[in-house]
């Protein structure tokens, strides 16, 4: 029987900034991570890269909207494969804040289109501050 200490283990490596950015271009889906009245909240938005910024679309009616202007948040987007126990995560730290239709991108193509029915017209910006990832690799 292998005891833990045989076992082939992955390495985790930094993420350039650069290939941070491609592998968040990449991705639809992520977790934003704000505070309530309670305290750390995780949620599951699509979302769509803006240069470095990330754009996503909430009901001004949700609990997530009321906490989400003017906020320090955490955005977080991940592949993970459970077999191969390889992956990768990039964590954006930043601002988040709404925006006015006056500032989204002119091509609308490029807007974040929400998966789930409802209605979501209010834009929010996350301005980052920080963006890191790490990639576990099997070597």
């Amino acid at each position: 029987m292998d005891t833990f200490e045989d076992l082939q283990q992955a390495t985790l490596h930094d993420i350039p900034r650069p290939d941070c950015l491609q592998l968040l271009g990449l991705a639809r889906v992520g977790r934003i991570v704000y505070a309530d009245d309670e305290g750390p909240v995780a949620l599951p938005v699509n979302f769509r890269m803006d240069g470095e910024s990330v754009l996503f679309r909430v009901s001004p009616a949700s609990e997530m909207c009321v906490h989400l202007n003017d906020a320090q948040v955490s955005f977080q987007v991940d592949r993970l494969d459970d077999f191969h126990q390889t992956g990768w995560s990039v964590l954006v730290r930043g601002t988040s804040s709404y925006v006015e239709s006056a500032d989204l991108p002119a091509q609308r193509s490029t807007l974040p289109l929400p998966w789930a029915r409802g209605y979501r017209p209010v834009y929010v910006r996350i301005r980052p501050t920080q963006i890191t990832g790490r990639r576990l690799v099997d070597d």
